[in-house]
């Protein structure tokens, strides 16, 4: 029998895998349980769905991994992205030049960033923002005579980027196991979440011993020795860990009782995702310095940004810090900031989540009565997550894969992973769902976890 050219050509998903590096997707096991699927080629978005090459719609409640607060193909981003790079589209800030749109975009996140009087470092991913916090953290404190203080904090069950450094600071050991040695002086203690500290049950009111422990991992390296503590508000890696109310508060003032810098992270939880244009407002704690990216831009534009309070900021006022990020404050990234910015707050995006809150918990805790293997659900905003117990499971990785494929025929794009004998089911979508897209989303996932 013939075999015609057309049939000899590689197929999309043939070259997608040759070609291109998919992030935690094993196309060994993918193709042996589905043969022909893999990768899912998405192809256009619209509002807070994609649509892949086959025309199916999926509701994007998590691959964009955080970073879709206004959604998908948004026109006024476009054309002020577009207009922008036809005035400038890049100049760097180096050697003493400068350019208005850095500047405009800086003045605006100084009235919104809980970050006394800042100044801004602008960057181009979350890794980079907590990265360049680091390296000025260990600066402040060697101007300051204090060369000692080198360590850095953080917390089990953290996620803090993935180049060398973020990596070290992450306390999720899966993104760091056999890529070593890594950078010295990063240290994870105790996380703030019942039943996954070691201290309180998931179901038992939180005792604030996880505060305790943390602390007493701070006394055994030696407080003199530690140039900051790093803390998103509410850490999602495994499930969304919302601390208790006065941690922050104990956390802030232990850091100023020994002089130690406080960073927040808040790659994630920033611009909108918790129903709080910052994760920190939740707890009324403000940074010394604060880290974002993701929802700055909503992903139209990669961007991160770094922000130092003027007290941290006047060790370098004689002698700038030596850093250079060749796209820092790139003006297309600064227009696209913008032009979100603007969206979010005429829309009023931060107050919609908030009132979504409800419907979202309302929708899992239904799901949660359908289905028995669900164990806890977390929900702030429009971030939750739901934990599932696949003790059962011969090959959990197997049925990870199998919840994914599951969810996706159904209509959805979650974050969907494993934690030890738990499924966890990340489910954040775009600021901008409305009541029936959060029902339908959570159905597809029931529909998912169902298959189980």
């Amino acid at each position: 029998m013939k075999i015609s050219a057309t049939e000899l050509r590689p197929s999309s998903q043939d070259r997608a895998r040759h070609s291109l590096r998919h992030f935690l997707a094993d196309f060994t096991k993918l193709e042996r349980e589905y043969p022909h699927t893999y990768p899912k080629s998405i192809v256009r978005g619209e509002g807070a769905y994609v649509y892949d090459e086959d025309g199916h719609k999926l509701l994007d409640a998590g691959t964009h991994l955080g970073a879709c607060q206004i959604g998908h193909g948004n026109a006024e981003v476009a054309e002020r992205v577009a207009e922008q790079i036809k005035q400038l589209e890049f100049i760097a800030l180096d050697g003493g030049v400068s350019h208005p749109y850095a500047v405009a975009l800086a003045e605006r996140l100084a009235g919104m960033v809980l970050c006394d009087d800042p100044i801004f470092s602008f960057t181009n991913s979350g890794s980079e923002s907590n990265e360049l916090a680091f390296k000025i953290a260990r600066q402040y404190h060697r101007r300051r005579g204090q060369p000692e203080r080198v360590k850095i904090l953080s917390r089990v069950g953290s996620y803090h980027g993935s180049t060398y450094a973020t990596s070290a600071a992450t306390g999720v050991a899966a993104f760091k196991e056999g890529f070593g040695p890594l950078p010295d002086g990063f240290i994870q203690g105790a996380q703030p979440s019942p039943g996954r500290c070691g201290h309180c049950g998931a179901s038992e009111a939180c005792s604030m011993a996880c505060f305790d422990d943390f602390t007493r991992t701070v006394e055994r390296e030696g407080p003199e020795t530690v140039a900051a503590i790093i803390a998103e508000p509410i850490a999602i890696p495994q499930a969304v860990k919302v601390p208790h109310p006065e941690y922050f508060a104990k956390l802030r003032k232990f850091c100023d009782d020994h002089g130690i810098l406080l960073i927040i992270d808040e790659v994630v939880c920033g611009f909108g995702r918790t129903g709080k244009m910052f994760g920190a407002e939740h707890f009324g704690v403000r940074g010394d310095i604060v880290t974002f990216a993701k929802g700055l831009t909503s992903g139209y534009v990669p961007m991160g940004a770094v922000a130092v309070s003027r007290r941290i900021e006047e060790v370098f006022h004689d002698s700038p810090l030596l850093h250079l990020n060749t796209y820092a404050g790139h003006p297309v990234a600064c227009e696209s900031a913008m032009a979100v910015i603007d969206i979010m707050e005429r829309e009023d995006m931060v107050g919609h989540a908030a009132g979504m809150e409800a419907v979202l918990r309302r929708e899992l805790e239904r799901m949660k009565i359908a289905v028995p293997r669900v164990r806890h659900l977390s929900v702030i905003g429009l971030l939750s997550s739901t934990m599932v117990d696949i003790t059962d499971q011969a090959d959990p990785d197997a049925t990870v894969r199998k919840v994914r494929k599951v969810a996706y025929d159904s209509g959805l794009l979650a974050r969907i992973s494993r934690d030890g004998n738990l499924l966890a089911a990340h489910f954040y979508p775009p600021l901008i769902v409305n009541e029936a897209d959060i029902v339908a989303g959570v159905k597809a996932l029931e529909q998912a976890l169902q298959a189980i």
